[in-house]
């Protein structure tokens, strides 16, 4: 088994835990990680290019020239490791906040669910509060996180309970390929217009839902950090980008036909 993590960073030289991300490669053989600098304007790509020299073989670093948002850090990221060695069976990739708010211990717990429910592909972490698990955030994220969720159920026309966490993990496959081939049209809820993608594939291909394969893994710690690059008007361009996910997602299902179609 391998596992590659895409790590999205900007401006995360004051607060990457690198002992945390060496702890997890000394603890876990199988992991390696991707860490995506976006533009940074501080010592982020000196931080990392640290990391990858005392592991070279387990930790990459993309640079890219400017700031492009989360979006296009983790799609950028996962097509580099699409088009890498990954590819034999069993093999699997996704992405991590770089703050580690779901701490990489959690990461077993994850793939365990490919190996539990065969059928699923991806495996998506969510924030559920409950006894037993230390999930802590403030009042204003957790129930602006519900309205996401809600309004993402709508908009899919299945149930989700947390698009936004940031501990994603997937099978790679051909779909997987796909629905990072093109750029997202929304920095930050990108999460649901993967959703959207592979439901219209899905449905295409044979009537399967993104319900499906998407298993929701409930995570034991979840711990909220400071420094968050979300500001207020971040959550109503959000809101924004919920309309223009709609009003995209026939474009984008249409190109992807043709191209289909071109091909055979």
């Amino acid at each position: 088994m391998r596992v590659v993590l895409v790590v999205p960073c900007f401006n995360e030289a004051a607060r990457l835990d690198r002992d945390a991300f060496r702890s997890a490669l000394a603890a876990m053989p199988w992991l390696s990680f991707c860490f995506v600098d976006d533009g940074s304007t501080d010592a982020t790509h000196t931080v990392l290019q640290e990391l990858q020299t005392a592991d070279p073989d387990r930790i990459d670093v993309l640079a890219l020239p400017s700031n492009g948002g989360k979006a296009e850090a983790v799609r950028r990221g996962m097509q580099r490791i699409l088009e890498s060695r990954l590819g034999e069976r069993d093999q699997y990739c996704g992405f991590w906040d770089a703050d580690l708010s779901a701490p990489l211990d959690e990461l077993p717990a994850l793939l365990e669910v490919f190996a539990r429910e065969p059928t699923v592909a991806w495996v998506w972490a969510i924030r559920l509060r409950a006894l037993g698990r230390q999930v802590t955030r403030g009042a204003f994220r957790h129930y602006l996180g519900r309205g996401f969720a809600t309004a993402a159920s709508l908009l899919l026309g299945v149930g989700v309970y947390d698009t936004q966490c940031g501990a994603k993990l997937f099978r790679v496959a051909p779909l997987l390929r796909e629905v990072f081939s093109e750029p997202f049209v929304s920095r930050w809820v990108f999460d649901v217009e993967l959703l959207s993608r592979a439901d219209a594939l899905l449905v295409h291909d044979g009537g399967r839902r993104v319900a499906d394969i998407v298993y929701e893994q409930p995570l034991r710690q979840w711990h909220h950090r400071a420094g968050s690059k979300l500001g207020p008007l971040d959550f109503v361009r959000a809101g924004i980008d919920f309309l223009r996910i709609r009003r995209a997602e026939a474009g984008w299902r249409n190109r992807r036909w043709d191209r289909r179609a071109r091909r055979r």
